[in-house]
């Protein structure tokens, strides 16, 4: 049976794995506009209002000098990594809210997949961010399972009994 707060927290989720999806299509899109390019030289062309009124900015400097020493540039994977991920969070996201079944178990093991793999970048990194982002889809991956054990509930209430008396 769905309790109302549930199938709102749910919904909610959904929405904003759409909303997350899209934002990372849309960046990666962004990024196909200066693939080949440095990446110091996005971030600068980014920083350029802050570097006028501030150029010795210690946020600058410091990204200055790691991408320096280690050059980093725009690549076709990088762009092509955040649209495919966005598209298919809003793909599934749809699916999820319109209670295609199948897109229960494929969303859960992406998210396994990619919580799994988030675990081990964050024991290298120690990322605060990385972490929020994780418990996000930790709570995610628990409304999904909710809400597939509850259709499949419900699912088998409404399936006609199929015994035969004689």
């Amino acid at each position: 049976m769905r309790s109302e707060w549930r199938e709102r927290l749910f919904l909610t989720g959904m929405w904003w794995r759409i909303g997350y999806g899209v934002l990372r299509i849309l960046f990666g899109v962004a990024l196909l506009k200066v693939v080949g390019a440095p990446l110091l030289d996005v971030v600068t062309s980014l920083l350029n209002y802050e570097l006028t009124e501030d150029p010795s900015d210690i946020l600058y400097r410091v990204i200055s000098s790691i991408l320096t020493e280690h050059p980093f540039y725009v690549s076709y994977f990088l762009a092509g990594y955040f649209i495919f991920w966005g598209v298919i969070d809003v793909v599934l996201s749809y699916n999820l809210i319109k209670h295609k079944t199948w897109a229960f178990p494929v969303s859960m093991v992406l998210i396994v997949l990619f919580i799994l793999y988030g675990s081990i970048r964050f024991c290298y990194t120690h990322s605060l961010v990385l972490l929020s982002v994780l418990v996000v889809d930790a709570i995610i991956l628990w409304l999904i399972w909710k809400e597939y054990v509850s259709l499949k509930e419900d699912a088998t209430r409404t399936t006609p009994s199929t015994n035969l008396s004689i």
